[in-house]
């Protein structure tokens, strides 16, 4: 993002797979209440080996939350409450009417690309599309 800021906006679209990612997922939208979404995500994903298994991660994320100075009563309350699930089948919708099927999915303007990328390749294709948006635009 750094390399095309101002050029590129990133808008993530959770993408809940199962009941383990739909509480991950209510944590971490959880957390974007106290401004700590994206240290939540990176967490979720460097840890995913540690709670992902769990039939109920909740405990785990929370003492995880601790790591990154979260409230985590808050954070446990606003998970409990479900109100992030609202927000979670918004999204759910949108991916579908996408014909989002899996994860991870990009959309760089229209062009959708599935699977995981290198950098070099997300790089190539995000150049791309600059260059065809700016003539477009000309």
């Amino acid at each position: 993002m750094k390399r095309f800021e101002g050029d590129v906006q990133l808008v993530l679209y959770p993408f809940v797979l199962n009941s383990r990612s739909e509480v991950a997922t209510q944590a971490a939208l959880c957390a974007g209440e106290q401004g700590k979404f994206w240290d939540f995500h990176r967490m979720l994903y460097r840890r995913q080996a540690q709670w992902n298994h769990l039939a109920n991660p909740l405990d785990q994320l929370l003492e995880f939350a601790t790591g990154i100075e979260l409230d985590t009563a808050a954070l446990k309350s606003c998970v409990q409450s479900g109100r992030m699930l609202k927000i979670i089948k918004a999204d759910q919708d949108y991916g579908s009417s996408l014909q989002v099927h899996s994860t991870p999915t990009l959309f760089v303007n229209n062009q959708r690309i599935v699977g995981a990328q290198s950098e070099v390749e997300l790089v190539r294709t995000i150049r791309q599309e600059l260059t065809r948006a700016r003539r477009t635009s000309s």
